[in-house]
């Protein structure tokens, strides 16, 4: 009788026929394998629907730090495969020695019509149907650009500080300031006029908007 040698998930190596074949595992089995060995070696195989935001929570660690650990450029796009580094145990990044320094200005409270007429400028110079995103700061924020989510989103449009660093330099080529109801805006709005541009659709673009580009654009709105 031959002997086989249990060399991977799904593949054995047969010793008196010098061949490694693969059987079938359950599905359940392979998960579980492939998801100790990349937690034990302090990295995560990205699975089909899986977001940035979703890691990050699962491992107990902010979006931030998974986006720099990672040199993610575009946080809305990872792809089933990929290999995240987690470095659930490490320690925050000291500062280097220096005088603090002072806390970001406040996001100024602005009236609903002040807030509306932004976004609505906003619009008219991304040729984006305003109503269109109207709405979607409404639903985001109720047009307060002092709003702050628990995820860290910023301002009327809701945006990441991840998202907005990916957006100002690629959309509108310039570095941008998610506190300023101007830059909020526009970076928001820009966004919208990009998925609309990717989808020609608007409610493919509105799920994008929340859930990341790639995600929608493989699996459709979850």
């Amino acid at each position: 009788m031959s002997r086989r040698k249990l060399l991977g998930v799904g593949a054995l190596w047969d010793t008196d026929m010098g061949l490694i074949k693969y059987v079938a595992v359950p599905l359940a089995i392979s998960f579980f394998a492939a998801g100790t060995i990349t937690a034990n070696a302090g990295q995560y195989v990205v699975r089909p629907g899986d977001t940035v935001w979703g890691i990050a929570r699962t491992h107990h660690l902010t979006v931030q730090r998974l986006v720099r650990d990672n040199n993610l450029r575009n946080p809305d796009r990872i792809f089933p495969g990929e290999k995240l580094v987690i470095n659930e145990d490490a320690a925050p990044v000291p500062a280097a020695p220096a005088a603090a320094p002072a806390p970001p200005a406040p996001a100024p409270r602005l009236s609903t019509a002040e807030a509306k007429s932004i976004i609505t400028a906003a619009s008219l110079r991304h040729g984006v149907n305003p109503n269109f995103a109207l709405a979607v700061s409404y639903w985001e924020s109720n047009w307060r650009q002092e709003a702050i989510s628990s995820t860290g989103a910023v301002g009327m449009m809701q945006v990441e500080p991840y998202t907005a660093a990916w957006v100002g330099p690629q959309l509108l080529h310039r570095n941008v300031n998610l506190r300023d109801p101007y830059d909020n805006a526009d970076t928001g709005v820009a966004l919208l006029r990009h998925l609309l541009n990717v989808f020609d659709n608007p409610k493919l673009a509105l799920a994008a908007y929340y859930q990341g580009e790639y995600g929608t654009r493989r699996y459709g709105i979850y």
